[in-house]
């Protein structure tokens, strides 16, 4: 067991300027290093030697960021990485090297989300696809997150929180060494770049002079615009009321001496200076954009547009000409940074996430082999009955929970093999500790129960089809591109089935056509399209799967269907019978025929045809006919049997056997709902 007291979390950025993230990320390390070993890992940049020297200051370990850095996290006892990111495009090899350790990594976005470049957000999901958890740091933030397609129980909101800063000096000294006596002070203090927006602050300038001419603006930070925002000040004739200070270390004296803090930026995610400002009670005139609203709240009254100089200048005249004002919204402020935005709160928080992960365990401790898996069934239907009959037979097996909607359902069937019942997945996630999931539930419940799973770093079992659409089986077979999945395509285990496969090597087929002539099943939910995709997406998928695993993969489809009302299935909404075309990437062409109309089972399955050779496959036997009559014989062995087994083997760390993954069996769902497509449409679809 780990103990977590002394658990290794290592605090990474791959930015080159990680300015107020790298504050954030301090103030992290200083809060809990009593709490686990605290690394920093930063570039071995001269902008992050101050950072480093401070991270030993509070105990924390440092490391310098090289090419060797999946060397280190392999040998350094690391176990979690957290990497902060300042923009969508930061982080991603960070994270890539310990998720390859199976290293659990939680990622902090620093801004919201502000890719626009298609490739940019295409790498941007990619990195994230196999992340433990994303934290943001507003609700603004979130939201954007959101919106752009980031949601769930992957995604969470930690507030920024920040150290009230230390003076050294008295405000008096301060002010005669910068030689400001008589001035009134306002301070910004941002990184010159356009997110800062320093421009609409020196275009409001003239104005706030003009009305008190007694103003000296202290700017503080670099930064590529540095040089743009001076020759500005220049231009609009207010350069001698701007004091372009560099970068400082002393942000706290020169908040002591300043009547205003501006913040002009066209976007935050939750900016660390204001919450200093709040801290240090010192009144706060802000954009009114998402991090700053976050911050200051709804009823501060010194905020502006940020593309309004004119709006700014009369936020800060306002605030200069009612002191008493100003006065007020600081003590406001100050409480509410002390309620929401403490460094030990922001610790808390993030303390409680690393040891949820830090329990769930990582991927690598996942591959040591075994005595006992520990398994948790979703779903309580008929397919799921079948595999709990099968795994409740392995030795190596210990079921422990059983989750459905119908708690009654999921109660009898759980009292059957000793395990306990739940309303829903996540209830019996919080209850049990299980090694391994079986996910048997209708197709519009899919993706929730797949992506918590993913989350938690557990490998499951799915039964077919993936979900209704092809969106959320693309994303979850990014969450679980490193994880032990399988699918339930259980006719590549038959042994006749690689029978055929032998009888084909050298002589592909040419032609196929596969069936699927059958009953209605009694599931309401089955006869609907919105719940249940179709005959194809929901039964002749298995089909589908059997030719691809025979001919090849499939690149073209059309289909065609119609439908038949019969009073005694009222409701039934899904196509009573259709045909199919394919075309294979091998040139071999086929059908698939099918139909809900009998009231028994007629025919399932596929026949092949190559050159002086026709192989007929169902589920039961299989039958070879190379001119000689038609024998056949009997299919051997439980194929779901050596499915299982060859899953729980995968999860116990020995060789994996699976025949079908979850990225696999993603290309048969493709085809099945491009079929669906094409007979809504009637329209040929490329895959």
């Amino acid at each position: 067991m780990l103990d977590y007291a002394k658990a290794h979390i290592v605090l990474a950025t791959d930015s080159l300027d990680p300015s107020g993230m790298g504050e954030h990320m301090l103030a992290l390390g200083r809060a809990l290093s009593d709490r686990f070993k605290m690394t920093l890992a930063l570039p071995g940049l001269s902008r992050g030697r101050p950072m480093m020297a401070r991270a030993k200051q509070y105990g924390m370990a440092v490391k310098v960021l090289d090419h060797d850095f999946s060397t280190w996290l392999s040998r350094a006892g690391v176990d979690l990485l957290h990497v902060h990111a300042g923009i969508g495009w930061e982080g991603h090899d960070l994270a890539r090297s310990a998720l390859a350790l199976g290293l659990p990594v939680i990622r902090t976005e620093h801004l919201p989300y502000v890719l626009t470049d298609d490739e940019q957000k295409e790498r941007y999901f990619e990195g994230i696809a196999n992340i433990d958890q994303i934290v943001v740091v507003s609700k603004a933030s979130e939201q954007s997150y959101c919106e752009n397609g980031i949601a769930g129980l992957k995604l969470t909101t930690v507030f920024n929180g920040v150290y009230p800063l230390e003076t050294t000096r008295p405000p008096k000294s301060i002010m005669e060494d910068l030689e400001l006596e008589g001035a009134r002070v306002l301070l910004t203090t941002a990184r010159f770049t356009q997110q800062k927006n320093h421009a609409i602050l020196m275009e409001a300038l003239p104005a706030i002079v003009r009305n008190h001419p007694d103003v000296l603006l202290l700017a503080a930070g670099e930064g590529p615009q540095l040089d743009t925002i001076r020759s500005l000040a220049d231009n609009l004739g207010v350069s001698k009321h701007v004091r372009f200070l560099g970068q400082r270390s002393d942000i706290g004296n020169l908040m002591s001496i300043a009547e205003i803090f501006v913040l002009p930026s066209l976007f935050e995610g939750l900016p660390l200076v204001v919450l200093e400002a709040m801290a240090a009670g010192v009144p706060v005139v802000a954009s009114k954009v998402g991090g700053n609203y976050d911050a200051l709240g709804e009823d501060h009254p010194f905020y502006f547009c940020p593309t309004d100089a004119v709006g700014l200048g009369e936020m800060v005249c306002l605030a200069l000409s009612h002191p008493d004002l100003g006065e007020t919204t600081a003590k406001a402020a100050r409480r509410r940074y002390r309620a929401q935005f403490s460094a030990e709160r922001m610790a808390a928080e993030t303390a409680s996430i690393y040891l949820r992960h830090l329990t769930q365990g990582s991927p690598i401790r996942r591959k040591t082999i075994m005595e006992t898996v520990r398994i948790g069934f979703i779903g309580a239907g008929g397919i799921a009955r079948r595999h709990l009959d099968i795994i409740a037979g392995f030795d190596d097996v210990q079921l422990v929970g059983l989750a459905d909607p119908d708690l009654e359902r999921a109660n009898s069937a759980a009292s059957v093999f000793g395990m306990r019942g739940f309303p829903d997945a996540l209830a019996m996630l919080a209850e049990c500790e299980i090694d391994a999931a079986f996910v048997c539930v209708p197709p519009f419940a899919h993706g929730d129960i797949e992506r918590e799973l993913a989350e938690r770093r557990i490998p499951f079992f799915v039964e077919k089809p993936l979900s209704l659409d092809i969106e959320t089986a693309e994303e979850v077979a990014c969450l679980v591109e490193d994880l032990v999945t399988a699918v339930g395509y259980h006719w590549r285990y038959l042994d006749t089935v690689e029978e055929a496969r032998d009888l084909l090597i050298g002589n592909p087929p040419q032609l196929v056509a596969g069936y699927w002539l059958d009953q209605t099943p009694p599931p309401r939910w089955w006869w609907k399209q919105a719940a249940a995709g179709g005959q194809i997406v929901e039964q002749a998928t298995h089909i589908i799967d059997l030719a691809r695993y025979l001919v090849g993969d499939i690149t073209e489809v059309s289909g065609l269907s119609n439908h038949l009302e019969r009073a005694d299935f009222p409701g039934l909404d899904v196509a009573t019978a259709s045909v199919s075309s394919l075309r294979f990437a091998t040139g071999a062409v086929g059908t698939i025929s099918s139909t809900c109309l009998l009231r028994w089972g007629h025919r399932i399955g596929l026949h092949l045809f190559a050159d002086g050779l026709a192989i007929e496959l169902s589920e039961r036997d299989i039958m070879v006919d190379v001119g000689a009559g038609r024998p056949s014989r009997t299919a051997g062995g439980d194929p779901v049997l050596l499915q299982d087994r060859h899953f729980i083997d995968a999860v116990k760390g020995r060789p994996n056997n699976i025949r079908c993954r979850y990225r696999d069996a993603l290309q048969t769902h493709r085809v099945a709902l491009a079929i669906s497509d094409s007979m809504r449409t009637c329209q040929t679809v490329t895959i």
